[in-house]
């Protein structure tokens, strides 16, 4: 079990992890890339999560090309896609029952493919996503379409893309690309510039200023580059408001996964081979920050963390007989994304 924490008062034993702007830790750099994708089908078993990815297609009997289109957008990116039959016309209770039982599914990213008339569903995802976080200690995100979540894990998609001159993809259709690219990428990849493919235009297209409004707003957009390409402009998320908690870097997928990755890692190694099985003293306390070390080391190694050292960990006795209490400093790496040139003529 983990989770967050305020004060050393938890029940259940597990790694209790807050992670704030300077303060972070982990333990060893884990796989991404499943995403988890509610939508109503016309073949299949309401309820059901049907397990599919490039090579095995275990879709429903009789499931149509319509069926298949949001799974096909996500592989794009994404490993594997889980997509889980919602009833025909769902309502809330339907997406209630959907969400119960993912609380005890492995995924990354959660899409809601639905937009227009569908706001108490998308604040109901939203809100349940923080729970997942700051409660069951389960690093996962959420997309959606047109929703002002105001949260580092919530992806908010405003645009449909056009892909020939007959089809296009609403903005809700668009939440199963960039689902699969938020689950897709790792710890050390941004989306920025990421190329969609078979993508021809953007719908609607903004002019500089309208894509600088966005981002500052939260808002994942696409743009048609000068090569024709479509592409991401800037992988954000829906968080605005900062604050000395959650600083400007949380604004930025990269460091988000980084910093989730971390929480999911630490809560896997401890709870698989220090729980239980070390003693809470120094020499045991000392084994711990030795697997901290060694991992954040690695982080560093791989180019998701910089700037770290032996000293940026301790780990010290906790309020209780058998906690411990982790302080562990580390600077997230995010992608080079402007470049700032003087031009001098003579």
């Amino acid at each position: 079990m983990a989770g967050t924490w305020t004060s050393q008062n938890e029940i259940l034993p597990g790694a209790y992890i807050n992670v704030a702007t300077n303060e972070i830790l982990s333990i060893t750099p884990g796989e991404r890339g499943t995403a988890v994708i509610l939508q109503e089908l016309s073949a299949g078993t309401d309820g059901i999560i049907y397990s599919i990815t490039a090579k095995d297609q275990n879709y429903p009997q009789e499931a149509t090309a319509a069926d298949k289109k949001l799974a096909n957008l996500a592989l794009q990116s994404a490993k594997k896609v889980m997509l889980y039959k919602l009833p025909s016309s769902h309502d809330e209770e339907d997406l209630t029952t959907a969400l119960e039982t993912l609380k005890t599914q492995k995924f990354d990213t959660l899409v809601y493919p639905y937009d227009t008339g569908r706001e108490a569903e998308k604040a109901k995802i939203a809100a349940w996503i923080k729970i997942m976080r700051d409660d069951e200690g389960v690093c996962c995100n959420t997309v959606l379409a047109n929703c002002e979540g105001e949260s580092e894990a919530v992806i908010n998609v405003v645009q449909g893309l056009k892909l020939s001159e007959t089809e296009n993809l609403t903005a809700a259709e668009v939440t199963a690309l960039a689902g699969g690219a938020a689950a897709g990428a790792g710890i050390t990849n941004s989306n920025t510039g990421k190329k969609v493919t078979g993508a021809i235009d953007v719908v609607p297209r903004m002019t500089r200023s309208e894509m600088e409004e966005a981002v500052a707003a939260g808002k994942f957009i696409f743009k048609v580059d000068n090569a024709q390409n479509v592409t991401v402009v800037a992988d954000v998320n829906s968080l605005t408001v900062t604050s000395p908690e959650k600083g400007q870097m949380f604004k930025k997928n990269r460091v988000v996964r980084t910093l989730d990755g971390i929480r999911n890692d630490i809560s896997s190694i401890f709870e698989g081979s220090y729980i239980g099985k070390a003693d809470n003293t120094e020499s045991g306390r000392l084994l711990l920050k030795s697997f901290l070390v060694d991992y954040l080391t690695a982080l560093q190694n791989i180019g998701a963390i910089q700037n770290f050292e032996t000293g940026d960990v301790a780990v010290e006795k906790g309020a209780a007989i058998d906690a411990v209490h982790v302080a562990a400093n580390i600077q997230p790496v995010d992608s080079v994304e402007k470049i700032y040139i003087n031009v001098n003529l003579s």
